[in-house]
């Protein structure tokens, strides 16, 4: 699943010069970093050939963990086996290997423990991206969890309003949710919320954030040009959520609480999720399987209430 960039940023010892290399790596593209690989290797070598008794070859090592955290194992080990060959050429051309046999095993020395380097540093990659995303996201749905979740959201709420855009905020709830756990037990809820889930995740926008913030209750905050545009988007949700668990084993019908939010003043988040709530529970209590959307600020364009394709107006 992929995620706004504002979301992730390297968290592991900011302090230490070795966490904030991988900060700066991990805020670059793919080909920013192949790029600082690249000339830092050639850089090295190239010292390394022109003065061959500062004994430059360990710095390598910096490329190799470059390149192993920015890029990944296939490409470190590209890096450490060419860092131990660049690094023996210098020999040879100084003379300090004097024989292709010498040659051979000293390239074979130099390439494994920069490999095992290689490997160490892409396992505590692996594992820290493992940690990272357990931390973050809810281990059953795979979405942001509730914490995570309010920080991204207001982040962008805050970029919406210094940029003018219009946001929707989207509340979820599964309708006599609790009949189905009454019913089939936990292993029957958990069947329901994961088919929820997955058909509501495959459905964002790419843009979009989405997070379990109750045990069947689901936020989504996207971009949107208008309160039509709005609407649009919640009543489609409705629609292609409703046709997922309407085909389930254990169907159920949802429940959509829709705010829009404008750009003209900073909004307090607790505030909008108070509200996109409120909306919910409106939708719930003019008879459920519904969406209401109501707004925070004046996009220009009314908002209304929707159930099954009707709609209605409303304001908060």
């Amino acid at each position: 699943m992929s995620l706004p960039v504002f979301e992730w940023g390297t968290d592991v010892n900011r302090h230490l010069p070795g966490g904030r290399l991988a900060a700066q790596l991990d805020a670059l593209s793919r080909e920013e970093v192949w790029l600082a690989i690249v000339t830092g290797t050639a850089i090295v070598a190239f010292l390394d050939y022109s003065l061959p008794a500062a004994g430059l070859a360990p710095v390598y090592i910096v490329m190799i963990c470059g390149a192993c955290w920015g890029l990944g194992a296939r490409e470190g080990y590209l890096v450490a086996a060419s860092a131990a060959l660049l690094s023996v050429a210098s020999a040879i051309r100084y003379g300090i290997i004097a024989n292709s046999e010498m040659a051979m095993m000293q390239v074979g020395i130099r390439v494994l423990p920069l490999l095992f380097l290689a490997a160490t540093v892409t396992s505590f990659r692996r594992s820290y991206d493992r940690e990272r995303f357990l931390a973050r996201h809810d281990p059953m749905t795979h979405m942001l969890n509730k914490e995570v979740f309010k920080r991204c959201a207001r982040n962008m709420i805050e970029d919406a309003a210094r940029a003018g855009h219009i946001l929707l905020l989207l509340v979820f709830d599964l309708d006599d949710f609790k009949a189905v756990n009454s019913r089939g037990g936990h292993q029957a809820g958990d069947e329901v919320i994961g088919r929820f889930a997955d058909a509501l995740l495959a459905a964002r926008r790419s843009d979009g954030l989405v997070g379990r913030v109750g045990g069947d209750e689901f936020s989504y905050l996207t971009r949107v040009t208008s309160a039509q545009e709005a609407s649009n988007v919640a009543n489609s949700l409705h629609a292609h959520l409703t046709a997922v668990l309407a085909d389930g084993r254990h169907p159920v019908t949802c429940s959509i609480g829709a705010l829009l939010i404008a750009p003209e003043r900073r909004q307090d988040f607790q505030r909008l999720m108070h509200a996109a709530d409120l909306a919910m529970y409106q939708a719930k209590s003019g008879g459920k399987d519904s969406v209401q959307l109501l707004h925070a600020g004046r996009c220009g364009e009314n908002s209304g209430r929707s159930r099954h394709g009707g709609l209605v107006r409303g304001e908060l």
